[in-house]
């Protein structure tokens, strides 16, 4: 079938001021583009635009698909934004509701809740596991805090767990908590039934239309269980959803990424998970050179250098893609080293890029040091924005300093480097117009990017983080027919616009996303499609 999108704007990507009125699209490609219908459209769809701006389908270049997908459908937030405030803001509003969530599901045996915010709280902690057995009557219950690197368990959980509750409070930060997330995420999975499956791919694909995203990287995986079968699940499901997803599989052990190859469009390893080199600010994890503010204590990196170098160098020699999560400066400076002594001198032009996850606390020497490496960079301002304004960590955990050091935005973008947005769902939304915000209005207001900057971060900068720019990115005759139609030019865009941007439409490879319906014959249905690489 061929497709004309005309009467609006489409813009290119390839520079800030290039648009078309029409678009055409043959067999999932983009086969022209005019500022006049052509003479002859017979045998022509035509699609109205009706004023529309046009714009290459966004990537998420950092999220966790599995948890996205199953926490969406078993958990529930507790703290949220209510009249400018950030509310429970206390243990005992905490506990209220807790104790409604139970009410209300009195059947569930398992209980999680997200988006805890520990700076948040007046007593500044998690709740202990002994105030998790009377809010939750005794069942299996974990809370998360909101940046996914600490979290408070319940005796029954930690019992299914095998983990010793003799002198134990429950909390988990650091190594405690980063790698026995396999284990907990098997038992939450484990309570998902068909039904919520369902519901939970359906919501996450209708975001992803909604927001204008047709791809995303996928960093899942759990060093911690044997067989990892809930991974191998989700790169099945992975393979036949409508949207694109890119997998980093989470381990140290190359023989188990490797398993995953045959998978892969192009190899790739790492992320967060095995390969957290340290955790948060919000948990006290985060491995900085100063101490936090309110405590005397750094934070420490998680794995040694030799462990890295090793396992770094082989993906390097094997043309492994190979990414990290660092938020501190002194794992940001670990790895940032190895990268530099391991990276060969020539580069090939088009191919993958290394990455930084995060990145948000390097020094000057870091900084410099970016600026010479050809690496990719996944950030996530939206979150400093939001910390900014409601979660308060930075300001209670951090000196006035080191929250100056804050990753240079707009430094980083003039010098070349390839920023990538993300939002790290499930630690926020997959909202890509939250992150542009936080990046056109950053916390460090000097090192702001412009809304085109901002915008390159979700297109242009991930097709070429991934080696895929030559048919994704920009909108242009030969490349993919992924693209999203919204209502105002994001190029230009004011803060407060981008802030409830939202598509109109998303169409991946040609095919409008539609509407789903969340049902379990409807993930049947998906399950029997004709896979593609991940």
């Amino acid at each position: 079938m061929k497709t004309l999108y005309t009467n609006g704007s489409i813009h290119t990507l390839r520079s800030p001021e290039e648009t078309f009125r029409c678009l055409g699209v043959e067999d999932g490609r983009i086969t022209w583009l005019a500022d006049a219908e052509p003479a002859d459209t017979a045998g022509w769809e035509r699609v109205d635009l009706e004023q529309g701006h046009v714009f290459p389908a966004l990537t998420d270049s950092h999220l966790h698909l599995l948890y996205s997908i199953v926490l969406a459908a078993s958990s529930f937030p507790i703290c949220q934004v209510r009249e400018g405030r950030l509310w429970p803001d206390t243990l005992a509003g905490v506990e209220q509701s807790i104790r409604a969530w139970c009410r209300e599901n009195p059947r569930q045996k398992l209980m999680v809740a997200n988006g805890y915010v520990t700076s948040a709280v007046a007593q500044k902690r998690l709740p202990t596991r002994q105030e998790l057995d009377d809010w939750t009557g005794g069942r299996k219950a974990v809370v998360y805090n909101i940046d996914g690197h600490s979290s408070a368990m319940s005796t029954a959980l930690m019992r299914a767990l095998k983990i010793p509750e003799e002198g134990h409070d429950g909390i988990f930060s650091g190594e405690a908590h980063e790698f026995i997330q396999g284990r907990v995420t098997g038992l939450i999975a484990a309570s998902v039934s068909p039904r919520l499956l369902a519901q939970g791919i359906a919501r996450f694909t209708d975001e992803c239309a909604r927001y204008g995203i047709g791809r995303v990287c996928a960093l899942d995986g759990n060093e911690d269980v044997d067989s990892d079968w809930l991974t191998a699940a989700l790169a099945f499901i992975a393979r036949r959803m409508e949207i694109d997803v890119r997998l980093f599989p989470q381990y140290t052990s190359p023989e188990k990424a490797e398993r995953f190859l045959r998978l892969q469009a192009v190899p790739r390893m790492g992320g967060c998970g095995a390969w957290e080199l340290d955790g948060s600010v919000g948990s006290h994890s985060a491995a900085f050179d100063i101490p936090y503010k309110d405590r005397d204590d750094t934070g420490h990196c998680y794995r040694s250098r030799e462990f890295i170098h090793t396992r770094l160098a082989r993906a390097i020699a094997n043309g492994v893609q190979f990414s990290c999560h660092a938020i501190g400066s002194a794992a940001i400076r670990q790895i940032l080293g190895l990268y530099k002594e391991l990276l060969p001198r020539d580069t090939v032009d088009g191919a993958p890029l290394h990455r930084i996850d995060h990145c948000e606390f390097p020094c000057r020497e870091e900084v410099e040091t970016l600026k010479t490496l050809p690496l990719a960079v996944t950030v996530q301002p939206g979150f400093s924005w939001l910390d900014k304004r409601y979660l308060k960590s930075y300001e209670h955990f951090l000196t006035p300093e080191v929250i100056g050091r804050q990753i240079p935005l707009r430094e980083l973008a003039e010098a070349g480097v390839c920023l990538c947005g993300s939002s790290d769902s499930p630690v926020q939304s997959i909202d890509p117009y939250a992150q542009m915000l936080g990046m056109v209005d950053y916390y460090l207001p000097d090192q702001s990017l412009t809304p085109w900057q901002a915008l390159c971060s979700y297109t242009v900068n991930p097709a070429r983080m991934l080696g895929e720019l030559a048919d994704t990115g920009t909108l242009e005759p030969g490349k993919e027919a992924s693209f999203f139609v919204t209502d105002r030019d994001l190029t230009t865009a004011a803060p407060g616009e981008l802030a409830d941007t939202r598509a109109r439409y998303t169409v991946v490879r040609g095919r409008r996303l539609q509407p789903h319906a969340g049902t379990v014959s409807e993930l049947l249905r998906l399950l029997l499609r004709r896979p593609k690489k991940i």
